[in-house]
């Protein structure tokens, strides 16, 4: 069950990703273009830079989805190399478990942050307030959390997760 909700969220995420980067490319592209008929709209890229931030998180949540997040995989390897499986399942699920906790305190601490921009904010560009853009990094690390923790509760063999 918690694989097939892990499974949902990096479909969602893949999606969002592709939406997102095509659109900043698009945006970027005709702002590039306007700019040579001497038109510019100062919006674009303020926009594009938290779309690339949106971006870094989307690939965070990918990343953590199949492991490839930086990781100080010494013990994972010799473990492995060793075939000693139960072990690394193990040490898998306490690295699982820390990082969940490491999570939670950067989603809340996000959520702060949010909440502090939404109280002394301003409207930043097309009408949209500071706090909306900031809202990037909790949801970012809320996404990251949710599919952590589908990795730590799933317990179904390793082949059935390819």
């Amino acid at each position: 069950m918690f694989h097939k909700i892990g499974s949902a969220i990096d479909n969602f995420v893949k999606t969002l990703l592709v939406i997102n980067v095509f659109a900043m490319l698009l945006l970027s592209v005709i702002s590039i273009v306007l700019r040579w008929v001497g038109v510019s709209f100062l919006w674009v890229e303020p926009l594009v830079r938290h779309m690339v931030f949106a971006t870094a998180f989307l690939g965070a949540t990918l990343a953590t989805a199949t492991g490839r997040h930086i990781a100080i995989e010494i013990l994972a390897k010799s473990l492995e190399a060793a075939e000693k499986e139960k072990l690394l399942f193990i040490v898998q699920k306490i690295t699982s478990f820390l990082t969940i906790f490491g999570l939670v305190w950067l989603a809340y601490s996000g959520y702060s942050f949010f909440n502090v921009e939404k109280e002394y904010g301003k409207v930043v560009f097309l009408g949209i307030h500071s706090s909306a853009l900031v809202g990037i990094i909790p949801v970012g690390f809320a996404l990251m959390l949710i599919r952590t923790v589908c990795d730590f509760l799933d317990f179904s063999p390793r082949g059935e997760k390819a």
